[in-house]
Protein backbone atom coordinates (compact mmCIF):
# COMPACT_ATOMS: atom_id res chain seq x y z
CA UNK A 1 0.00 0.00 0.00
CA UNK A 2 3.42 2.13 0.57
CA UNK A 3 4.49 1.45 -2.14
CA UNK A 4 1.40 2.67 -4.39
CA UNK A 5 0.61 5.77 -2.37
CA UNK A 6 4.00 6.96 -2.72
CA UNK A 7 3.83 6.13 -6.27
CA UNK A 8 0.49 7.95 -6.99
CA UNK A 9 1.28 11.12 -4.94
CA UNK A 10 3.88 12.71 -7.45
CA UNK A 11 0.98 12.76 -10.13
CA UNK A 12 -1.11 14.04 -7.98
CA UNK A 13 0.98 16.73 -7.44
CA UNK A 14 1.15 17.19 -10.94
CA UNK A 15 -2.19 17.18 -11.67
CA UNK A 16 -2.81 19.99 -8.71
CA UNK A 17 0.11 22.10 -10.90
CA UNK A 18 -1.63 21.65 -13.90
CA UNK A 19 -4.93 22.92 -12.67
CA UNK A 20 -3.57 25.60 -10.59
CA UNK A 21 -1.79 26.96 -14.12
CA UNK A 22 -4.60 26.19 -15.80
CA UNK A 23 -6.71 28.47 -13.29
CA UNK A 24 -4.04 31.23 -13.66
CA UNK A 25 -4.37 31.38 -16.85
CA UNK A 26 -8.53 31.82 -17.06
CA UNK A 27 -7.83 34.03 -14.38
CA UNK A 28 -5.03 36.25 -16.40
CA UNK A 29 -6.83 38.63 -19.37
CA UNK A 30 -7.07 37.06 -22.30
CA UNK A 31 -4.21 38.91 -25.22
CA UNK A 32 -7.28 40.65 -27.02
CA UNK A 33 -7.74 41.33 -30.63
CA UNK A 34 -6.81 44.50 -32.18
CA UNK A 35 -10.43 46.92 -32.28
CA UNK A 36 -11.06 47.45 -36.17
CA UNK A 37 -8.98 50.83 -37.01
CA UNK A 38 -11.25 50.91 -40.27
CA UNK A 39 -14.77 51.34 -41.62
CA UNK A 40 -16.04 51.47 -44.93
CA UNK A 41 -19.58 53.27 -45.48
CA UNK A 42 -21.09 52.51 -49.38
CA UNK A 43 -24.13 53.53 -50.75
CA UNK A 44 -25.10 52.67 -54.55
CA UNK A 45 -27.74 53.84 -56.93
CA UNK A 46 -28.91 57.12 -55.50
CA UNK A 47 -31.36 58.32 -58.04
CA UNK A 48 -31.27 61.65 -56.74
CA UNK A 49 -33.30 60.59 -53.83
CA UNK A 50 -33.02 63.56 -52.02
CA UNK A 51 -36.67 63.00 -50.24
CA UNK A 52 -37.61 60.11 -47.96
CA UNK A 53 -39.39 57.28 -49.96
CA UNK A 54 -42.26 54.51 -48.89
CA UNK A 55 -40.52 51.80 -47.86
CA UNK A 56 -43.31 49.72 -49.52
CA UNK A 57 -41.19 46.53 -49.21
CA UNK A 58 -41.78 46.84 -45.53
CA UNK A 59 -45.34 46.13 -45.85
CA UNK A 60 -47.45 42.84 -45.52
CA UNK A 61 -48.80 41.66 -48.43
CA UNK A 62 -51.86 43.36 -49.55
CA UNK A 63 -51.57 46.97 -47.92
CA UNK A 64 -51.19 49.82 -50.05
CA UNK A 65 -48.27 51.59 -50.33
CA UNK A 66 -49.90 54.71 -48.85
CA UNK A 67 -49.32 52.61 -45.05
CA UNK A 68 -45.69 52.20 -45.95
CA UNK A 69 -43.59 53.66 -43.60
CA UNK A 70 -40.87 56.81 -44.81
CA UNK A 71 -37.19 55.79 -44.76
CA UNK A 72 -33.94 57.72 -45.63
CA UNK A 73 -33.05 60.40 -48.03
CA UNK A 74 -30.61 62.51 -48.69
CA UNK A 75 -30.88 63.95 -45.30
CA UNK A 76 -30.53 61.20 -42.93
CA UNK A 77 -28.25 59.83 -45.11
CA UNK A 78 -25.75 62.86 -44.22
CA UNK A 79 -26.91 62.55 -40.70
CA UNK A 80 -26.03 59.14 -40.56
CA UNK A 81 -22.55 59.64 -42.05
CA UNK A 82 -21.41 62.39 -39.91
CA UNK A 83 -22.58 60.10 -36.66
CA UNK A 84 -20.07 57.39 -37.90
CA UNK A 85 -17.56 60.66 -38.78
CA UNK A 86 -17.76 61.59 -35.30
CA UNK A 87 -17.56 58.24 -33.72
CA UNK A 88 -14.65 57.02 -35.73
CA UNK A 89 -12.72 60.14 -34.94
CA UNK A 90 -12.90 59.40 -30.93
CA UNK A 91 -11.87 55.77 -31.90
CA UNK A 92 -8.82 56.17 -34.12
CA UNK A 93 -10.80 54.75 -36.92
CA UNK A 94 -10.19 55.63 -40.94
CA UNK A 95 -13.39 56.03 -42.10
CA UNK A 96 -13.85 55.35 -46.30
CA UNK A 97 -16.97 56.37 -47.78
CA UNK A 98 -17.94 55.44 -51.18
CA UNK A 99 -20.77 55.69 -53.97
CA UNK A 100 -21.43 53.15 -56.45
CA UNK A 101 -22.95 55.32 -59.25
CA UNK A 102 -26.56 56.23 -60.93
CA UNK A 103 -26.01 59.30 -59.17
CA UNK A 104 -29.55 60.96 -60.24
CA UNK A 105 -31.86 60.11 -62.67
CA UNK A 106 -35.39 59.31 -61.32
CA UNK A 107 -36.83 62.63 -59.04
CA UNK A 108 -37.27 66.16 -60.06
CA UNK A 109 -34.43 67.13 -57.87
CA UNK A 110 -31.90 64.66 -59.48
CA UNK A 111 -33.08 65.34 -63.38
CA UNK A 112 -33.89 69.45 -63.25
CA UNK A 113 -30.24 70.06 -62.73
CA UNK A 114 -29.15 66.91 -64.94
CA UNK A 115 -27.65 65.38 -61.88
CA UNK A 116 -25.81 68.50 -60.59
CA UNK A 117 -27.42 68.78 -57.53
CA UNK A 118 -26.41 65.00 -56.56
CA UNK A 119 -22.95 66.01 -57.58
CA UNK A 120 -23.39 68.96 -54.91
CA UNK A 121 -24.51 67.19 -52.09
CA UNK A 122 -22.22 64.81 -52.26
CA UNK A 123 -19.30 67.29 -52.14
CA UNK A 124 -20.89 68.39 -48.84
CA UNK A 125 -20.37 64.56 -47.50
CA UNK A 126 -16.33 64.35 -49.04
CA UNK A 127 -15.91 60.10 -50.00
CA UNK A 128 -13.20 58.64 -51.00
CA UNK A 129 -14.17 57.59 -54.58
CA UNK A 130 -17.50 57.54 -56.43
CA UNK A 131 -17.76 55.38 -59.64
CA UNK A 132 -20.05 56.25 -63.38
CA UNK A 133 -23.55 54.33 -63.55
CA UNK A 134 -25.20 54.03 -66.22
CA UNK A 135 -27.27 56.29 -65.88
CA UNK A 136 -24.79 59.55 -66.02
CA UNK A 137 -25.21 58.88 -69.60
CA UNK A 138 -28.47 60.00 -69.68
CA UNK A 139 -27.78 63.85 -71.19
CA UNK A 140 -24.67 62.74 -73.20
CA UNK A 141 -21.23 62.57 -72.56
CA UNK A 142 -20.87 66.33 -72.52
CA UNK A 143 -23.18 66.01 -68.89
CA UNK A 144 -20.77 63.40 -67.65
CA UNK A 145 -17.64 65.80 -68.17
CA UNK A 146 -19.32 68.43 -66.96
CA UNK A 147 -20.56 66.59 -63.45
CA UNK A 148 -17.10 64.95 -63.30
CA UNK A 149 -15.60 67.75 -63.23
CA UNK A 150 -18.03 69.59 -60.72
CA UNK A 151 -17.09 66.50 -58.25
CA UNK A 152 -14.93 67.43 -55.26
CA UNK A 153 -13.65 63.75 -55.26
CA UNK A 154 -12.07 60.98 -57.30
CA UNK A 155 -14.18 59.96 -59.80
CA UNK A 156 -13.74 56.23 -61.10
CA UNK A 157 -14.32 53.37 -63.99
CA UNK A 158 -11.38 51.39 -65.07
CA UNK A 159 -13.72 50.38 -68.42
CA UNK A 160 -14.45 53.25 -69.96
CA UNK A 161 -12.50 53.47 -73.07
CA UNK A 162 -12.16 55.62 -76.12
CA UNK A 163 -13.66 53.79 -78.59
CA UNK A 164 -11.67 52.89 -81.78
CA UNK A 165 -8.27 54.10 -79.90
CA UNK A 166 -5.51 51.85 -80.70
CA UNK A 167 -3.50 51.12 -78.45
CA UNK A 168 -5.87 51.22 -75.55
CA UNK A 169 -6.92 54.66 -74.24
CA UNK A 170 -8.92 55.25 -71.10
CA UNK A 171 -11.62 58.24 -71.44
CA UNK A 172 -10.27 61.34 -70.49
CA UNK A 173 -12.85 62.57 -67.57
CA UNK A 174 -12.59 59.35 -64.92
CA UNK A 175 -9.61 57.37 -63.51
CA UNK A 176 -9.13 54.05 -63.13
CA UNK A 177 -8.73 54.09 -59.35
CA UNK A 178 -7.88 56.28 -56.16
CA UNK A 179 -5.49 55.60 -53.74
CA UNK A 180 -6.08 56.03 -50.05
CA UNK A 181 -3.91 55.88 -47.30
CA UNK A 182 -5.60 54.19 -44.49
CA UNK A 183 -3.11 53.91 -41.15
CA UNK A 184 -0.34 53.36 -43.73
CA UNK A 185 -1.76 51.13 -45.36
CA UNK A 186 -1.93 51.76 -49.51
CA UNK A 187 -5.51 51.17 -50.42
CA UNK A 188 -6.42 51.35 -54.28
CA UNK A 189 -10.16 51.30 -55.16
CA UNK A 190 -10.35 50.26 -58.42
CA UNK A 191 -14.03 51.11 -60.17
CA UNK A 192 -16.17 49.42 -63.15
CA UNK A 193 -19.17 50.35 -64.51
CA UNK A 194 -21.50 47.70 -66.03
CA UNK A 195 -20.39 46.63 -70.19
CA UNK A 196 -24.21 47.08 -71.12
CA UNK A 197 -24.51 50.66 -70.50
CA UNK A 198 -25.18 51.29 -74.08
CA UNK A 199 -28.10 49.39 -73.63
CA UNK A 200 -29.73 50.49 -69.82
CA UNK A 201 -28.93 53.99 -70.34
CA UNK A 202 -30.72 56.39 -72.74
CA UNK A 203 -27.03 58.26 -74.35
CA UNK A 204 -25.67 59.58 -76.58
CA UNK A 205 -22.21 57.77 -75.07
CA UNK A 206 -19.97 60.02 -77.32
CA UNK A 207 -16.79 58.28 -78.16
CA UNK A 208 -17.12 56.15 -74.66
CA UNK A 209 -17.16 52.70 -75.03
CA UNK A 210 -17.64 50.06 -71.78
CA UNK A 211 -15.29 47.32 -71.93
CA UNK A 212 -16.28 43.90 -70.38
CA UNK A 213 -15.57 44.24 -66.45
CA UNK A 214 -13.23 40.75 -66.75
CA UNK A 215 -11.23 41.41 -69.56
CA UNK A 216 -10.84 45.32 -68.50
CA UNK A 217 -9.58 44.22 -64.92
CA UNK A 218 -6.89 41.78 -65.87
CA UNK A 219 -5.27 44.91 -67.41
CA UNK A 220 -5.78 47.45 -65.23
CA UNK A 221 -5.65 45.27 -61.79
CA UNK A 222 -1.79 44.78 -62.15
CA UNK A 223 -1.12 48.54 -62.23
CA UNK A 224 -3.26 49.20 -59.03
CA UNK A 225 -1.51 46.44 -57.68
CA UNK A 226 2.01 47.70 -58.03
CA UNK A 227 0.58 50.76 -56.70
CA UNK A 228 -0.98 49.86 -53.44
CA UNK A 229 -0.85 46.96 -50.37
CA UNK A 230 -4.55 46.03 -51.15
CA UNK A 231 -7.37 46.47 -53.62
CA UNK A 232 -11.09 46.68 -53.37
CA UNK A 233 -13.68 47.33 -56.42
CA UNK A 234 -15.67 50.02 -56.43
CA UNK A 235 -18.58 48.49 -59.11
CA UNK A 236 -22.18 49.41 -61.13
CA UNK A 237 -22.66 46.07 -62.98
CA UNK A 238 -24.88 44.24 -60.53
CA UNK A 239 -24.20 41.54 -57.76
CA UNK A 240 -23.93 38.45 -60.66
CA UNK A 241 -21.18 40.33 -62.32
CA UNK A 242 -19.41 41.01 -58.73
CA UNK A 243 -19.64 37.70 -57.68
CA UNK A 244 -17.89 36.13 -61.36
CA UNK A 245 -15.32 39.31 -60.75
CA UNK A 246 -15.05 38.05 -57.46
CA UNK A 247 -14.52 34.25 -58.96
CA UNK A 248 -12.12 35.59 -61.63
CA UNK A 249 -9.78 37.64 -58.84
CA UNK A 250 -9.37 35.99 -55.37
CA UNK A 251 -7.20 38.63 -54.25
CA UNK A 252 -9.79 41.25 -53.88
CA UNK A 253 -10.71 41.38 -50.18
CA UNK A 254 -14.01 43.49 -50.72
CA UNK A 255 -16.22 44.61 -53.86
CA UNK A 256 -18.61 47.32 -52.99
CA UNK A 257 -21.26 47.07 -55.58
CA UNK A 258 -24.20 48.41 -57.11
CA UNK A 259 -26.95 48.48 -60.25
CA UNK A 260 -28.60 45.71 -59.41
CA UNK A 261 -30.32 47.43 -56.03
CA UNK A 262 -29.82 44.03 -54.18
CA UNK A 263 -29.96 44.71 -50.15
CA UNK A 264 -27.72 42.30 -48.70
CA UNK A 265 -28.29 41.96 -45.25
CA UNK A 266 -24.91 41.48 -45.03
CA UNK A 267 -21.64 40.64 -46.87
CA UNK A 268 -22.35 37.77 -49.69
CA UNK A 269 -19.51 35.86 -49.49
CA UNK A 270 -17.60 34.59 -52.73
CA UNK A 271 -14.55 32.69 -52.05
CA UNK A 272 -12.65 34.79 -49.83
CA UNK A 273 -14.05 37.69 -51.21
CA UNK A 274 -16.87 39.91 -49.76
CA UNK A 275 -19.67 41.71 -51.71
CA UNK A 276 -21.83 44.48 -50.00
CA UNK A 277 -24.70 46.62 -51.83
CA UNK A 278 -27.85 47.88 -50.58
CA UNK A 279 -31.42 48.71 -51.74
CA UNK A 280 -30.19 51.86 -53.08
CA UNK A 281 -32.03 55.23 -52.94
CA UNK A 282 -30.24 56.70 -49.80
CA UNK A 283 -32.33 53.85 -48.26
CA UNK A 284 -29.61 52.72 -46.35
CA UNK A 285 -25.77 52.18 -46.13
CA UNK A 286 -23.66 48.71 -45.94
CA UNK A 287 -21.05 49.03 -43.55
CA UNK A 288 -18.11 47.09 -42.93
CA UNK A 289 -15.50 47.19 -40.49
CA UNK A 290 -11.88 46.25 -40.98
CA UNK A 291 -8.57 46.14 -39.42
CA UNK A 292 -4.93 47.55 -41.19
CA UNK A 293 -2.54 44.68 -39.57
CA UNK A 294 1.32 44.24 -39.67
CA UNK A 295 2.11 40.22 -39.26
CA UNK A 296 5.66 41.52 -38.68
CA UNK A 297 7.82 44.76 -39.13
CA UNK A 298 9.10 43.86 -42.19
CA UNK A 299 5.93 42.85 -43.89
CA UNK A 300 3.63 44.70 -45.60
CA UNK A 301 0.22 45.92 -44.29
CA UNK A 302 -2.52 43.93 -45.02
CA UNK A 303 -6.35 44.70 -44.82
CA UNK A 304 -8.40 42.43 -42.99
CA UNK A 305 -12.33 42.38 -42.90
CA UNK A 306 -13.65 42.11 -39.57
CA UNK A 307 -18.01 42.64 -39.98
CA UNK A 308 -20.82 43.57 -42.39
CA UNK A 309 -24.03 44.58 -41.69
CA UNK A 310 -26.75 46.74 -44.05
CA UNK A 311 -27.82 49.82 -42.14
CA UNK A 312 -31.72 50.79 -42.83
CA UNK A 313 -32.11 54.52 -42.37
CA UNK A 314 -35.18 54.20 -40.42
CA UNK A 315 -36.26 57.76 -39.59
CA UNK A 316 -36.87 56.79 -35.81
CA UNK A 317 -33.34 55.78 -35.43
CA UNK A 318 -31.33 57.50 -38.06
CA UNK A 319 -32.48 61.45 -37.74
CA UNK A 320 -31.68 64.26 -40.61
CA UNK A 321 -28.65 66.11 -40.73
CA UNK A 322 -30.91 69.71 -40.11
CA UNK A 323 -28.26 71.51 -41.90
CA UNK A 324 -28.45 69.00 -45.19
CA UNK A 325 -32.29 70.27 -44.30
CA UNK A 326 -31.78 73.33 -44.56
CA UNK A 327 -29.48 73.42 -47.45
CA UNK A 328 -31.92 71.05 -49.88
CA UNK A 329 -34.84 73.07 -48.99
CA UNK A 330 -32.88 76.58 -50.32
CA UNK A 331 -31.39 74.39 -53.48
CA UNK A 332 -34.78 73.20 -54.54
CA UNK A 333 -37.72 75.92 -53.34
CA UNK A 334 -39.31 76.80 -57.18
CA UNK A 335 -39.46 73.09 -57.87
CA UNK A 336 -42.72 73.03 -55.56
CA UNK A 337 -44.91 75.32 -57.07
CA UNK A 338 -44.16 73.38 -61.00
CA UNK A 339 -44.23 69.70 -59.44
CA UNK A 340 -45.87 69.18 -56.33
CA UNK A 341 -49.25 70.71 -57.39
CA UNK A 342 -52.12 68.64 -57.88
CA UNK A 343 -53.84 68.26 -60.96
CA UNK A 344 -56.13 65.07 -60.75
CA UNK A 345 -56.72 62.21 -58.99
CA UNK A 346 -55.78 58.60 -59.92
CA UNK A 347 -57.78 55.41 -58.85
CA UNK A 348 -55.78 52.56 -58.83
CA UNK A 349 -55.57 49.00 -56.42
CA UNK A 350 -52.78 48.41 -54.44
CA UNK A 351 -50.34 46.34 -56.03
CA UNK A 352 -46.98 44.82 -56.09
CA UNK A 353 -44.82 45.65 -58.88
CA UNK A 354 -42.39 42.52 -58.46
CA UNK A 355 -42.60 39.39 -60.52
CA UNK A 356 -44.19 39.03 -63.93
CA UNK A 357 -47.72 39.84 -63.53
CA UNK A 358 -49.24 42.80 -65.03
CA UNK A 359 -49.66 45.69 -62.34
CA UNK A 360 -52.35 48.62 -63.10
CA UNK A 361 -49.42 51.28 -63.11
CA UNK A 362 -48.20 49.08 -66.36
CA UNK A 363 -51.74 48.74 -67.91
CA UNK A 364 -52.50 52.25 -67.35
CA UNK A 365 -49.04 53.88 -68.77
CA UNK A 366 -49.45 51.43 -71.61
CA UNK A 367 -53.03 52.27 -72.66
CA UNK A 368 -51.87 56.04 -72.45
CA UNK A 369 -49.35 55.09 -75.00
CA UNK A 370 -51.66 53.20 -77.38
CA UNK A 371 -54.21 55.82 -77.13
CA UNK A 372 -51.93 59.07 -77.89
CA UNK A 373 -50.37 57.05 -81.21
CA UNK A 374 -53.41 55.74 -82.35
CA UNK A 375 -51.76 51.80 -82.52
CA UNK A 376 -52.76 48.64 -82.37
CA UNK A 377 -50.57 47.77 -79.72
CA UNK A 378 -49.15 49.23 -76.49
CA UNK A 379 -45.81 48.55 -74.33
CA UNK A 380 -43.35 49.54 -71.44
CA UNK A 381 -40.84 48.16 -69.84
CA UNK A 382 -41.19 47.73 -66.21
CA UNK A 383 -37.56 48.94 -65.73
CA UNK A 384 -38.81 51.92 -66.43
CA UNK A 385 -41.69 52.11 -64.04
CA UNK A 386 -39.72 53.84 -61.54
CA UNK A 387 -42.08 54.28 -58.28
CA UNK A 388 -45.39 52.61 -57.51
CA UNK A 389 -48.86 54.37 -57.64
CA UNK A 390 -51.31 54.81 -54.48
CA UNK A 391 -54.76 56.21 -54.88
CA UNK A 392 -55.64 59.91 -54.25
CA UNK A 393 -54.47 63.36 -55.13
CA UNK A 394 -51.94 63.19 -58.09
CA UNK A 395 -48.87 65.48 -59.27
CA UNK A 396 -47.07 66.10 -61.95
CA UNK A 397 -43.79 65.04 -59.69
CA UNK A 398 -45.58 61.62 -59.15
CA UNK A 399 -46.02 61.18 -62.89
CA UNK A 400 -42.52 61.91 -63.23
CA UNK A 401 -41.22 59.57 -61.11
CA UNK A 402 -43.13 57.14 -62.82
CA UNK A 403 -41.66 58.24 -65.70
CA UNK A 404 -38.51 59.70 -65.24
CA UNK A 405 -35.96 59.33 -68.44
CA UNK A 406 -35.74 61.64 -71.19
CA UNK A 407 -37.54 59.28 -73.30
CA UNK A 408 -40.14 60.04 -76.22
CA UNK A 409 -43.21 58.19 -77.26
CA UNK A 410 -42.47 56.14 -80.77
CA UNK A 411 -44.72 54.50 -82.70
CA UNK A 412 -43.91 51.99 -85.60
CA UNK A 413 -44.99 48.62 -87.61
CA UNK A 414 -43.86 45.61 -86.78
CA UNK A 415 -44.23 42.12 -88.62
CA UNK A 416 -46.09 39.89 -86.18
CA UNK A 417 -42.71 37.12 -85.88
CA UNK A 418 -41.10 40.14 -84.34
CA UNK A 419 -43.67 41.07 -81.90
CA UNK A 420 -43.76 37.64 -81.09
CA UNK A 421 -39.93 37.67 -80.61
CA UNK A 422 -39.90 41.09 -78.41
CA UNK A 423 -42.38 39.27 -76.56
CA UNK A 424 -40.61 36.05 -75.75
CA UNK A 425 -37.19 38.37 -75.20
CA UNK A 426 -39.19 39.96 -72.03
CA UNK A 427 -39.85 36.58 -70.93
CA UNK A 428 -36.18 36.09 -70.57
CA UNK A 429 -34.43 34.57 -67.43
CA UNK A 430 -32.38 38.36 -67.01
CA UNK A 431 -35.74 40.40 -67.68
CA UNK A 432 -39.03 41.21 -66.80
CA UNK A 433 -42.08 40.90 -69.04
CA UNK A 434 -43.48 43.75 -70.83
CA UNK A 435 -46.81 45.48 -69.95
CA UNK A 436 -49.24 45.00 -73.06
CA UNK A 437 -51.94 47.51 -74.10
CA UNK A 438 -54.30 46.13 -76.63
CA UNK A 439 -53.63 42.47 -76.19
CA UNK A 440 -52.85 39.91 -74.03
CA UNK A 441 -50.16 36.74 -73.43
CA UNK A 442 -49.36 33.64 -71.71
CA UNK A 443 -46.31 31.72 -71.07
CA UNK A 444 -45.06 28.68 -69.14
CA UNK A 445 -42.39 27.81 -66.94
CA UNK A 446 -40.18 24.92 -68.38
CA UNK A 447 -37.56 23.94 -66.08
CA UNK A 448 -36.55 27.93 -64.79
CA UNK A 449 -36.84 28.94 -68.90
CA UNK A 450 -39.73 30.95 -69.49
CA UNK A 451 -41.23 30.12 -72.54
CA UNK A 452 -43.89 31.98 -74.48
CA UNK A 453 -47.41 30.16 -75.47
CA UNK A 454 -49.69 32.24 -77.09
CA UNK A 455 -50.45 36.03 -77.36
CA UNK A 456 -54.14 37.72 -78.27
CA UNK A 457 -54.22 41.15 -80.08
CA UNK A 458 -57.41 42.82 -80.38
CA UNK A 459 -59.31 39.92 -79.33
CA UNK A 460 -57.47 37.80 -82.05
CA UNK A 461 -54.42 35.42 -81.88
CA UNK A 462 -50.91 37.08 -82.66
CA UNK A 463 -50.83 36.65 -86.93
CA UNK A 464 -47.13 36.07 -87.82
CA UNK A 465 -47.91 37.18 -91.36
CA UNK A 466 -49.90 40.21 -90.72
CA UNK A 467 -48.07 43.64 -88.92
CA UNK A 468 -49.36 45.65 -86.36
CA UNK A 469 -48.83 49.25 -84.89
CA UNK A 470 -46.68 49.63 -81.79
CA UNK A 471 -46.58 52.49 -79.43
CA UNK A 472 -43.68 52.44 -76.88
CA UNK A 473 -40.71 54.34 -75.64
CA UNK A 474 -38.17 55.67 -78.00
CA UNK A 475 -35.65 54.02 -75.31
CA UNK A 476 -37.16 50.56 -76.54
CA UNK A 477 -37.74 51.50 -79.89
CA UNK A 478 -34.40 51.52 -80.66
CA UNK A 479 -33.16 48.07 -79.30
CA UNK A 480 -32.86 48.95 -75.29
CA UNK A 481 -33.50 46.51 -72.77
CA UNK A 482 -33.01 43.52 -75.00
CA UNK A 483 -36.13 44.44 -77.41
CA UNK A 484 -33.58 44.04 -80.77
CA UNK A 485 -36.66 42.87 -82.22
CA UNK A 486 -38.53 46.33 -81.84
CA UNK A 487 -35.47 48.15 -83.47
CA UNK A 488 -36.96 46.01 -86.88
CA UNK A 489 -40.01 48.22 -87.35
CA UNK A 490 -40.76 50.29 -90.12
CA UNK A 491 -42.35 53.99 -90.63
CA UNK A 492 -40.97 54.78 -87.01
CA UNK A 493 -42.79 57.96 -86.13
CA UNK A 494 -41.59 59.95 -82.93
CA UNK A 495 -44.45 61.88 -81.49
CA UNK A 496 -42.23 64.92 -79.87
CA UNK A 497 -44.05 64.50 -76.40
CA UNK A 498 -41.80 63.09 -72.94
CA UNK A 499 -43.46 59.38 -72.22
CA UNK A 500 -44.76 61.16 -68.57
CA UNK A 501 -46.02 64.21 -70.59
CA UNK A 502 -49.03 61.86 -71.92
CA UNK A 503 -49.73 60.75 -68.67
CA UNK A 504 -49.84 64.32 -67.33
CA UNK A 505 -51.63 65.79 -70.09
CA UNK A 506 -54.16 63.43 -69.93
CA UNK A 507 -54.67 64.02 -66.36
CA UNK A 508 -55.32 67.14 -66.54
CA UNK A 509 -57.38 66.66 -69.48
CA UNK A 510 -59.52 63.53 -67.23
CA UNK A 511 -59.10 64.85 -63.79
CA UNK A 512 -59.10 61.03 -62.79
CA UNK A 513 -56.59 58.30 -64.12
CA UNK A 514 -58.33 54.94 -63.71
CA UNK A 515 -55.52 52.41 -63.74
CA UNK A 516 -57.31 48.81 -64.82
CA UNK A 517 -55.98 45.66 -62.59
CA UNK A 518 -56.68 43.30 -65.50
CA UNK A 519 -54.28 40.31 -65.51
CA UNK A 520 -53.22 40.56 -69.14
CA UNK A 521 -49.43 38.78 -68.93
CA UNK A 522 -50.45 35.04 -67.42
CA UNK A 523 -48.26 31.98 -66.11
CA UNK A 524 -49.55 28.51 -66.93
CA UNK A 525 -48.59 25.79 -65.24
CA UNK A 526 -46.85 23.31 -67.13
CA UNK A 527 -49.02 20.49 -66.13
CA UNK A 528 -52.23 22.11 -67.69
CA UNK A 529 -50.57 23.04 -71.22
CA UNK A 530 -52.41 20.67 -73.64
CA UNK A 531 -55.32 20.32 -71.82
CA UNK A 532 -57.28 23.22 -73.00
Amino acid sequence: MLRIAASWLPRFAQSLLLAATAAAQAAAPAQATPPPNVVFLHWNDFHGQFRPQAATWKLRPGLPASKAPLVGGAAALAGYVQRERDAAKAAGRRVVVTDAGDWYQGTIEGNESRGLLTVQFRNRLQPDAVVLGNHEYDFGPDNVRRLCQAAGHPILAANVVVDGARPRMPIDYVRPFARLDVHGLRLAVLGLVTKDTKAVSTGPWGEARFEDEVEALRIVLPQAEKAADAVVLLTHCGVETDRALARAFPSIPLILGGHSHTPLPEPLVEGATWIVQTRGKASGVARVEARVERPDASAPPRLRLVRGELVELDRDRHPDDPETVRWIEAQTKDLAAKWDVPIGMIDIAPYDDRGVRSTPAGNLVADAFRARAGADLGFTNKGGLRTTLAAGPLTRRRLFELLPFENNLVSFTLRGRDLRAALQNGLAKDRRPLEISGGSYRFVDRDGERVLLDATIGGAPLDDARTYRVATSSFLARGGDGMGAFARGTDVVDHGVLLRDVLIALAERDGTLVAPDEARIAQVDAADVGKE
